[in-house]
């Protein structure tokens, strides 16, 4: 199941509210990274390998509907490994949307650890994450 959105398992800090575009439409669970807009804060949906931390959406955002989205900086979340697995103990970063794959020594420095991997899952399958962990 390609690009599935991530499931919340447990809610260890509320969600915040984010900027995004108004156009924009978020499905709950879907990965967003920060845009790099001038205006502050603003996430969009990942799409690629490296994209920096944003978070997970709490809640679906409409288009059209609104400048904001909810969004999880921290949990415990059921979340897809890409095409190249994940293992546990390591950290995750984004590898598609919604998919995630084993992080490298500079990920941190870089902004693009999205959490640690609580279980080793190969392409496709469902692991647990825990988001913002690093």
């Amino acid at each position: 199941m390609a690009n599935a959105t991530a499931v919340l398992l447990f809610e260890t800090e509320i969600p915040i509210r984010l900027n995004c575009a108004e156009a924009a439409a978020f499905e709950k669970g879907d990965c967003v990274t920060f845009t790099g807009a001038t205006e502050g804060l603003v996430v969009a949906i990942t799409s690629a390998n490296n994209d920096i931390f944003g978070g997970i959406v709490a809640e679906e955002k409409i288009a059209n509907v609104g400048t904001t989205v909810s969004v999880y900086r921290r949990g415990i979340f059921k979340v897809e490994a890409g095409t190249t697995g994940v293992t546990i103990g390591k950290t995750a970063t984004i590898e598609a949307k919604n998919e995630f794959t084993d992080g490298a020594a500079t990920d941190a420095e870089n902004g693009i650890v999205w959490g640690r991997n609580l279980e080793t899952a190969t392409n496709g399958q469902f692991f647990v994450m825990q988001l913002g962990a690093d």
